[in-house]
């Protein structure tokens, strides 16, 4: 077993020839990187053939979505993005340096492409191969690769926000290098990316395409094209913004189900209404100024035009419910009793017939005209004559009571020879006389507040029929808010496309 002093004597040796070897290593780095770059320049293009394209092979990997701003339509990116080409000067033999298959150099010393973001919305354009370190193959491959981050013009269709699909192009190419120069040739896939709770990565599709542009005609440009495709998750705008505006409308429907003397019939109408345009004010504040109206801003303009029909109609219902003599209204035409309130208000089985009053039969009235068409003093007809009874009276059919009104009974019917007789019996006695006279006097106040009583039952009636005819037609607004409520939903729901 070996002690401690030869244990450490060994660990010594072990580190002074890794020392001895990390010193022949990094003088072969060294002896390596003099010989490459001391008559290197990075103005050339690394071909020994000018004739010779440089194909430059690119690689595009989507990390994540930093921002999608709908108002001024761009994407802000994270991005990892590769590089590689062949630099002819850049190759050697890895056994004549210490085996050295690969070298780290900064970007900036070496030949780079003059590929630039042709989406940018940055406030500048700089290249962004500069600033990072490149790996350099002993087959003359350079490897250039960094995460970078894109700020691009991305065309936001908000037709069917927040259930929309969205698609962004970032294109990539060179500016002065030609085509006969410099090839571009794409690549990439969606496996870095990551979710930022708001958008899913559905797909990335790439092409690479040569163009001819005006300020160089005739001369071929090549570029790469990278199309996104993304979906969003709708969710948080569910829950925050059509919940919000479907429990909005639904509570109109309450305006329907208030009686109509009540004073909130109207004011719970134009609080939703108000309260509905706020939350279209939050959806015009995410939205940006187009001519494309979205799917949501659809709805809400639906529902408020809802909203705002239904409050017309409760004013017309709160209108045919106080019509009467007092405002100056007609009576109910005799189509709208028979139509709305006959047919339409009993296929709605509206209960109109609950304050009808009890009416007095045909046979009553014949028989209240035929006791009038008898002496004055019967038209007091509908007097208990056996409650009245008193001796003292002046009044004849007060002081008789009962046996007055049996007389009466006796001879229902007085002829006009009776009746002359009775007349002359009458003007023959001062007493009875004066007494006719209490009785007329009597009379014409109690023939007064009969049509007193009359004007106020042709008014009640009025009043009633106007007010059957409010119910049915609120009954009638219920359902035709429904319907549109109904039909609003499925038109919006049939325009996602799922």
């Amino acid at each position: 077993m070996l002690s401690l002093r030869q244990a450490a004597a060994a660990l010594y040796i072990l580190a002074f020839l890794s020392w001895l070897g990390e010193l022949e290593c990094n003088s072969d780095m060294r002896r390596l990187l003099e010989d490459k770059f001391a008559n290197y320049s990075n103005l050339v293009r690394p071909v020994r053939n000018l004739s010779r394209t440089t194909e430059v092979q690119m690689a595009l990997f989507l990390n994540l979505v930093l921002d999608m701003d709908e108002k001024s339509q761009r994407l802000t990116s994270n991005t990892w993005l590769t590089l590689s080409w062949q630099d002819e000067y850049l190759g050697w033999n890895k056994t004549e340096y210490g085996g050295i298959h690969t070298i780290k150099v900064p970007a900036d010393q070496l030949w780079l492409p003059d590929i630039y973001f042709y989406q940018n919305a940055a406030n500048k354009y700089e290249s962004f191969l500069k600033g990072h370190l490149a790996l350099v193959y002993h087959h003359q491959e350079v490897f250039w690769t960094a995460p970078v981050i894109f700020c691009g013009h991305c065309k936001i269709s908000p037709t069917y926000f927040p259930f929309d699909e969205q698609k962004c192009i970032m294109k990539f190419g060179t500016w002065q290098y030609d085509g006969n120069e410099v090839a571009i040739t794409g690549s990439g896939d969606t496996s870095a990316f990551v979710s930022d709770g708001e958008w899913d990565l559905t797909n990335l599709t790439f092409v690479s395409s040569e163009a001819f542009y005006p300020d160089s005609p005739g001369i071929p440009y090549t570029d790469v094209t990278y199309t996104i495709f993304f979906r969003r998750r709708c969710l948080f705008y569910v829950f925050y913004l059509i919940m919000p505006c479907t429990l909005i409308s639904l509570m109109t429907i309450l305006t329907f189900f208030l009686p109509a003397e009540s004073q909130g019939k109207i004011s719970l109408g134009v609080t939703v209404l108000l309260s509905l345009t706020v939350f279209l004010l939050l959806v015009a504040e995410v939205m940006p100024a187009s001519n494309e109206v979205p799917v949501i801003g659809q709805y809400y303009a639906a529902t408020m035009i809802l909203i705002s029909v239904s409050l017309a109609m409760n004013v017309l219902v709160v209108n045919l419910y106080y019509r009467g003599p007092d405002k100056d209204s007609l009576p109910v035409p005799n189509w709208a009793k028979r139509y709305i309130i006959g047919y339409v208000g009993w296929f709605l089985n509206v209960n109109i017939n609950q304050d009808r009053p009890r009416m007095s039969t045909d046979h009553g009235d014949i028989e209240a005209k035929r006791n009038a068409e008898l002496i004055p003093l019967t038209a007091m007809n509908g007097m208990e004559t056996d409650s009245l009874h008193c001796p003292d009276s002046p009044i004849p059919m007060i002081r008789l009571g009962s046996a007055f009104k049996s007389s009466l009974n006796s001879s229902p019917r007085l002829n006009n020879s009776n009746r002359t007789k009775y007349s002359s019996n009458i003007a023959s006695n001062p007493e009875e006389r004066e007494n006719v006279l209490l009785l007329s006097q009597i009379l014409r106040e109690l023939r007064l507040l009969n049509k007193n009583n009359e004007k106020q039952i042709e008014k009640y009636k009025y009043q009633r029929e106007w007010k059957r005819i409010a119910k049915v037609i609120d009954r009638v607004c219920l359902l035709l808010y429904l319907f549109g409520t109904v039909c609003t939903v499925l038109v919006m729901v049939c325009q996602i496309p799922w």
